[in-house]
């Protein structure tokens, strides 16, 4: 389930000048502002705040290679959220719990907020039947979820587009049979 919704409308940035009063950004400036993104993710950001993940790309004939990728970590997306000086709330929350009481699905809708008005809200799942979520405690659900909606918001917002490394890893585990709560609870 994936939402993104900007709440305000795109008019005029009296900090930024990114859009014109025509809505037609000055090309320069957005050049300008995202070189400065670039040179801050490099002056912020170590390598304690990448995870490596290999993926399946298909390359220039067509066939599938696994190529390694470094994606941002929630550490990452916090150094930056700081930079920004981003507010985040959790908006809505709803927790799935199985007829034994454990989390089965977490989902939260979080928003992000620049100091200017600007704000973008992002939601997202974590659930008990991802790969390697079966047998994690009821609290790594539900922060899972937690932290996939609080990155997703900021990368949003902060007009990076990027995936965190949370998102990848939920994308490459989501295959992966329910586990044996879930199972338990069937009977």
């Amino acid at each position: 389930m994936v939402k993104a919704e900007i709440i305000e409308s795109p008019e005029v940035s009296k900090e930024t000048d990114i859009i014109a009063t025509d809505n037609v950004p000055n090309v320069d400036v957005a050049i300008e502002q995202w070189d400065a993104y670039q040179k801050l993710c490099k002056g912020l950001l170590n390598e304690t705040d990448y995870q490596e993940i290999i993926v399946k790309e298909k390359d220039e004939n067509g066939n599938y290679v696994k190529v390694k990728r470094h994606f941002k970590k929630k550490s990452a997306w916090q150094k930056l959220s700081r930079a920004f000086n981003v507010d985040t709330h959790i908006v809505d929350r709803d927790i799935e719990r199985t007829k034994m009481g454990r989390v089965r699905e977490a989902y939260y809708c979080v928003r992000a907020t620049l100091p200017n008005g600007r704000s973008v809200e992002s939601d997202a799942l974590c659930s008990r039947s991802e790969k390697g979520k079966d047998k994690v405690s009821d609290h790594t659900i539900m922060s899972t979820a937690k932290t996939r909606a609080t990155n997703r918001a900021i990368a949003e917002l902060i007009g990076a587009g990027e995936v965190s490394a949370e998102e990848m890893s939920a994308e490459k585990m989501v295959t992966q049979n329910q586990s044996k709560f879930l199972k338990e609870d069937k009977n």
